[in-house]
């Protein structure tokens, strides 16, 4: 048997390193593509299943080409993976026209809330409300301490707006940017548009104290598991001066409401309270008396054909 040569040896041990370069870059290759694709899983987002009221946000799957831009961040020990999953529950209102979403986390923090009714109210105060106000048919949006009511128009469709409002919530708190802006927190009229309208104050009476307590403890919880919230405006000769807010705002019992709910507590337990008067906005009132004007008219001419 010939001795193997010095060349013929070195020749050997270049493809023996060959063979297991390019085994070792094959298997490098297999890794890299496996943790991108787990990457795009849990990176990507979407609604895959709906549990009662509860939606699950999980991520879909995309293809992942080995060489592409995805393919090549995963190899640098998944710097730019980011987990994005949310449960967002929703909840129906007495108002057709108005959701309830919770987003499993404090959105303000209580007792304050903060409403919108229009796009112009959120720009430069709230990013995620300016965020809402983008899809189509949003009419208003209020935030309480732990949920976002969104109100829309009579004539859009809920199955239509769903997608785009839990992309839109949990896009904005996966950015982990605050909800509302400290140097936006007033409105237009100078106005806070964080409220904490039921502190009691030094200079508050015993009388609006107790309306406030009352307010606070006993019946905002309630107006608030339908996605509303009432604003004390005041106490003046008897007369409790609210506003409502949220799905209470358009709501065709908000009467109802005001009179045999909110009136009849405040008076049983306060007897200086002789009533609850709904304050309500301009471009609101103006509505209002049109409507009024229109009913009249109506019962006129009902009455001239008889």
């Amino acid at each position: 048997m010939v001795p193997p040569t010095a060349t013929t040896t070195g020749s050997l041990r270049n493809s023996a390193i060959c063979l297991l370069s390019s085994t070792a870059r094959q298997r490098s290759s297999s890794a890299i593509t496996q943790a991108v694709t787990l990457s795009a899983r849990r990176c990507a987002s979407g609604l895959v299943r709906r549990a009662g009221t509860k939606f699950e946000l999980k991520g879909r799957a995309p293809t992942v080409v080995p060489g592409s831009l995805a393919w090549r961040r995963a190899a640098g020990l998944g710097a730019e993976q980011q987990r994005r999953t949310m449960f967002i529950q929703t909840e129906s209102t007495p108002n057709v026209d108005s959701l309830k979403f919770k987003p499993g986390q404090q959105v303000l923090p209580a007792p304050q809330t903060a409403e919108f009714l229009s796009p112009r109210d959120a720009l430069g105060t709230s990013p995620l409300a300016a965020s809402l106000f983008r899809i189509d048919g949003v009419q208003s949006v209020f935030f309480g301490p732990d949920f976002i009511t969104i109100s829309k128009d009579p004539d859009a469709n809920w199955q239509l707006m769903r997608p785009d409002i839990y992309g839109c919530i949990m896009d904005f708190f996966a950015t982990g940017q605050p909800v509302m802006r400290a140097a936006g927190a007033e409105g237009e009229d100078g106005a806070s548009v964080l409220r904490g309208d039921t502190e009691i104050l030094p200079e508050d009476s015993e009388v609006v104290a107790m309306i406030k307590e009352l307010l606070d403890t006993r019946i905002r919880p309630t107006i608030q598991e339908d996605g509303g919230d009432i604003e004390y405006k005041g106490f003046e000769e008897g007369i409790v001066k609210l506003k409502l807010q949220g799905s209470c705002r358009t709501c065709d019992s908000s009467v109802v409401t005001l009179k045999n709910g909110i009136e009849t507590m405040l008076m049983h337990y306060i007897p200086e309270v002789q009533g609850v008067e709904q304050v309500l906005d301009p471009h609101e009132a103006v509505g209002q008396a049109e409507f009024q004007k229109f009913e009249r008219q109506l019962q006129q001419h009902q009455l001239g054909g008889v």
